[in-house]
């Protein structure tokens, strides 16, 4: 007969054995469903548990210069007052004013002009990051995502990640400048109505870059207003800021064209890249950490906003519509003249009134539907 002591041992080993096994199993299932997750989601858990990666950088802060392209009667002082970014210089370069600290040689060439000529000046003294803006506040240049404000998307920007990817675009989305907006470089003879530089761009990179064999296509999203670290700006040699300086000083395109053009190459000149358009949903996720959890449930979101463009649309119809009630009222009454009542014709506008007035409360309450799912859907990704 075994006694109950010369048994222990054995329910002992047992019993490790069995919590081994539960414990390789957890671990298993875990890591499988780690794999399972979109990488979004784990990156925005992260994120969010610490407060903001932006706030935890690795190493030392990294320096920054805000360089803001103006004229002298624009308002730039929000990027003075409003902007939370550690340590951040704001540089202006005041495009119309030649006894301002700093300005371009000539007023000529818009932004493009001042970046270059900030490259230049400050080639020898450098911060880590340099940030290239307009000195507009809010603007349709900055993401809706973005709240169409520079503010709000300086003050969520991740500086390492501008460090990892060395230059980029502060604008995410492709619809200006990725898509309808690529470059193709060889229709230099036709015209544009949306891309008016487009004819000119194949002249424009032979003569910036001297190069005969170019891209056919130039893609990287709109609109000037970039970011990139000391070392791409050091890739470049100083005299060739120089020379794209003397370009749009002497070139004979109007202002407004030859900014334009470099509106398509700032990727090239820091990257050597042709084409720049990273996947939006990522880009949003890396860089001001809106994070959807994938490709699906961004895309619902874009499709979100579009209705309720849309449906925005719809309602101004109606709403400009009602304000010429009167001028459309009396185009119906003349109608009397032509051999039709006046009574029937008041009754007809009366039930046209009567109708719009109940799509407008439809449309009014869908648009509000939509514009709360909208939402909740941006505080949760934010």
């Amino acid at each position: 007969m075994i006694s109950p002591v010369s048994n222990r041992p054995r329910t002992s080993r047992v019993f490790v054995s069995l919590s081994a096994a539960i414990f390789l199993f957890i671990c298993f299932v875990g890591r499988r469903h780690m794999h399972e997750l979109p990488i979004e989601v784990i990156e925005q858990h992260v994120v969010k548990q610490s407060g903001g990666a932006y706030r935890i950088p690795k190493g030392a802060l990294p320096s920054v210069n805000l360089v803001v392209a103006a004229t002298s009667n624009e308002d730039y002082s929000w990027a003075k007052n409003d902007l939370k970014v550690p340590g951040m210089v704001v540089v202006p370069y005041i495009a119309d004013n030649m006894s301002a600290p700093y300005h371009p040689q000539m007023n000529k060439g818009h932004e493009a002009m001042m970046y270059h000529q900030y490259f230049y000046d400050f080639y020898d003294n450098l911060p880590d990051i340099s940030i290239l803006v307009h000195s507009q506040s809010h603007s349709w240049h900055v993401d809706q995502l973005l709240d169409q404000s520079m503010i709000f998307s300086l003050n969520h920007l991740d500086l390492r990640e501008v460090q990892q990817r060395q230059f980029l675009n502060l604008r995410v989305t492709w619809g200006f400048g990725c898509m309808a907006g690529a470059i193709n470089t060889t229709r230099a003879n036709e015209e544009s109505g949306v891309l008016p530089e487009q004819k000119e761009m194949q002249e424009a990179f032979r003569a910036n870059f001297n190069l005969y064999d170019i891209p056919e296509i130039l893609a990287t999203p709109c609109c000037s207003q970039i970011a990139v670290t000391k070392e791409r700006i050091l890739s470049v040699p100083k005299e060739q800021y120089k020379h794209h300086i003397d370009w749009l000083l002497n070139t004979p395109l109007e202002d407004a064209i030859s900014g334009r053009t470099w509106e398509h190459m700032w990727q090239y000149l820091f990257l050597q890249k042709a084409i720049d358009c990273p996947l939006e949903h990522k880009a949003y996720c890396r860089l001001y950490h809106i994070c959807f959890g994938g490709r699906e449930q961004y895309d619902e979101f874009i499709e979100l906003q579009q209705g309720a463009q849309k449906l925005d649309q719809e309602l101004s119809k109606i709403n400009e519509f009602e304000e010429h009630w009167e001028e459309y009222g009396k185009e119906k009454e003349d109608a009397e003249e032509n051999g039709e009542k006046n009574e029937d014709v008041k009754g007809a506008i009366e039930v046209e009134k009567k109708a719009n007035s109940k799509m407008k409360i439809k449309l009014q309450r869908e648009l509000a539907s939509i514009r709360e799912a909208i939402r909740i859907r941006k505080e949760i990704a934010v």
